[in-house]
């Protein structure tokens, strides 16, 4: 038992090195990393290492900060802040533009009134049946994972629509 405390101690501190196995004449079995008469090559599997989850979180925390993380600005075309729309059946046009534009892993949310009312692949809605009075607009872009990347300055605009009460007689 206490050769083989030996060899896996020779196993763990000479890896580099060849270590002989010699066979004496009483039967017992020596390791050495002399060669000596007699002795045989012995053959060791590779040492099984284990990085830490330590160091792995560092490499991969240095990894992140070597590539930039890309800063999104997203703003609101249209309607314009403070801008008042006309249209009886309540049709508004939105359109946002961001910078640098991107090609893919997301979607374009657009809130009114603090609600979520349309999701799309471009930065573009058209809504309908939109009452009339003020409204508060904003636009987020949100990528595959749900994390919001940018989002619009919050943007009032007033729908007007003809009523039916103030048409003269």
């Amino acid at each position: 038992m206490r050769y083989f405390w030996l060899m896996l101690l020779l196993m763990t501190t000479a890896q580099a090195d060849t270590l002989y196995k010699v066979i004496k004449a009483d039967g017992t079995v020596m390791y050495t990393d002399q060669p000596v008469a007699g002795a045989e090559p012995v053959e060791l599997p590779r040492v099984n290492t284990a990085e830490s989850l330590a160091a792995k979180n560092a490499a991969a925390s240095r990894n992140k900060s070597d590539r930039p993380e890309v800063q999104y600005q997203l703003s609101i075309l249209y309607p314009k802040s403070q801008q008042t729309l006309r249209d009886n059946q309540g049709k508004v046009t939105v359109v946002a533009q961001m910078q640098p534009q991107t090609t893919g892993a997301g979607a374009f949310e657009l809130l009114m009134d603090g609600k979520s009312l349309a999701t799309s692949p471009s930065p573009r809605f058209e809504l309908t049946e939109v009452n009339r009075g003020a409204h508060t607009i904003e636009v987020r872009y949100v990528n595959n994972s749900g994390k919001v990347l940018a989002s619009s300055s919050p943007t009032e605009f007033f729908l007007h629509q003809a009523s039916v009460l103030n048409r003269p007689q």
